[in-house]
C-alpha cells in the first residue's frame, strides 16, 4: 500500500517493505507535462498531459498499477483542481517501462533495432498515433 503523510508542505510518499520513499511539494503535486519516450536529440512518441511525478515515481523500480492509483487518489485528494490526464499517464508508465526494458534487451542483442524500431514496437502495442 502506497502510504503518505503532509509535513512542512510536502507529501511524504512511501511503500512499506520496499526501498521507495519521495517528498514532492505540495504546489508542485499536480504538475502535469508532456512526456516524450525515445533517444535524447529526437521526436520521439510524445503523451500529453501525464503527472510528472507518477512518472518520476513508477517508471523506475516500482510499477505496478495500483500504486499510481493510489497515486492518483493523492493527488486528487490535495490538487483536486489539476488537469492531469490520468488514462495517459497510465499509458506513459506503461510504454516508458516496455521501452526501457526494450533498450536494456537490445543492448545485449546480436542484431540491434534502432531506436525508431522500438518506438513502432510501442505504437503498435499501445495503439499511439
Amino acid at each position: 500500500m502506497l502510504k503518505h503523510s503532509l509535513k512542512d508542505n510536502s507529501i511524504h510518499v512511501s511503500i512499506e517493505n520496499m526501498d521507495f520513499s519521495y517528498r514532492i511539494p505540495l504546489k508542485k503535486i499536480g504538475n502535469r507535462i508532456d512526456w516524450r519516450i525515445g533517444e535524447k536529440g529526437t521526436t520521439g512518441i510524445v503523451i500529453k498531459d501525464v503527472s510528472t511525478w507518477a512518472l518520476q515515481l513508477f517508471t523506475k523500480k516500482v510499477t505496478d498499477e495500483k500504486y499510481i492509483k493510489q497515486f492518483k487518489s493523492i493527488v486528487q485528494e490535495h490538487a483536486s483542481n489539476n488537469a492531469i490526464n490520468w488514462d495517459d499517464t497510465l499509458l506513459a508508465v506503461a510504454a516508458q517501462n516496455e521501452y526501457s526494458k526494450l533498450v536494456a534487451s537490445n543492448n545485449s542483442a546480436q542484431e540491434k533495432m534502432t531506436d525508431n524500431d522500438i518506438l513502432s514496437i510501442l505504437e503498435k502495442k499501445y495503439d499511439i498515433a
